[in-house]
């Protein structure tokens, strides 16, 4: 695995932390992934909506898991093949307990992918994730915490300099941030509305104005603090240009991945169209019948679906 540059430190001060009170609560699914991928995981790392309810048990619990080699980690070949080439693979699992059924998916990705996707990745779906706060929950050893730790700070950094010469300053920070992740949002096929990225930034509004100061001295351009609070950054005109024609290209080119890794989940994710259709309802209070022959053969009989809730501007 290659080394961290010799700022990683301060990549891990951008981040924080990365902990959480609720790892214990979570161990039933993370002795249960680890046995599914065997010796190959390397961390697991917990994120999403029940990271900031607080309360694991609530609703499905978002994992990725990071590995050090993808046939390591798969028993079928196949398997292994699809996650290298269009990573990551994503699967569900649910254990009971005594109280509670915990139930998760997750996303495979090899750590190295991780390190060149926050720095380097062309398409926001990494550092668009791992720029928000995060919990590793498992890490198989202390340097692979600070790994993973530096990998989300150096996910900031990425997420600002490529979103914040595309915005029209001047923002409060925490405004900044949410709109530098709707911008991310808005590279994926995604149910939620626009404002998704603006409204997880609310909910830790001290922590995304942390960050965003954080890595204020190693974006890419001046970002200078107003005496009303808010934030100024000043790109170049070419890096404005750059950002913008980044974005117009980002978008469609993210929604073709997104429709792509849909499609392969429905060989890995079990139920994975009756989840389609529980979270389509549930963030857009659009009801699809699921049928015998959808859940059967969905890679023929769901891309007309999935055509009528794009045009309708249910799928964005």
């Amino acid at each position: 695995m290659p080394e961290l540059p010799a700022d990683s430190a301060a990549y891990r001060e951008i981040a924080g932390p990365c902990e959480t009170d609720q790892a214990e609560a979570l161990a039933p699914l993370i002795d249960m992934i680890r046995r599914r991928h065997r010796q190959s995981v390397r961390a697991v790392v917990y994120y999403g909506s029940c990271l900031r309810s607080g309360n694991p048990s609530a609703g499905l619990v978002d994992f990725y898991v990071l590995v050090d080699r993808y046939r390591a980690a798969h028993v079928s070949p196949v398997s292994a093949v699809a996650n290298r080439l269009l990573p990551p693979n994503v699967y569900y699992l649910e254990c009971p307990t005594k109280t509670v059924t915990l139930r998760c998916k997750y996303a495979v990705v090899a750590l190295d992918d991780l390190r060149h996707g926050v720095a380097h990745g062309r398409l926001s779906s990494l550092w668009g994730r791992f720029a928000q706060p995060v919990a590793i929950v498992y890490a198989a050893n202390d340097e692979i915490r600070r790994t993973v730790r530096a990998c989300c700070g150096r996910a900031v950094i990425t997420l600002l300099d490529e979103s914040l010469p595309a915005l029209q300053p001047p923002r409060l920070p925490a405004e900044a941030f949410g709109a530098a992740l709707a911008l991310s949002y808005g590279g994926e096929l995604r149910t939620e509305s626009g404002e998704r990225g603006l409204r997880i930034a609310g909910h830790d509004r001290p922590e995304y104005a942390r960050r965003l100061h954080a890595a204020r001295p190693r974006l890419a351009f001046p970002v200078v603090q107003r005496d009303d609070g808010r934030i100024e950054w000043k790109p170049t005109a070419g890096q404005r240009r750059r950002a913008l024609r980044a974005w117009r290209v980002r978008a469609p080119a993210g929604r073709v991945v997104s429709v792509l890794r849909l499609a392969k989940a429905c060989f890995t994710f079990d139920n994975a169209v009756d989840y389609g259709a529980w979270k389509l309802e549930r963030h857009t209070g659009v009801a699809i019948e699921v049928t015998p022959r959808l859940r059967r053969y969905p890679l023929i009989y769901a891309w007309p679906l999935l055509w009528r809730l794009y045009r309708d501007g249910v799928l964005r």
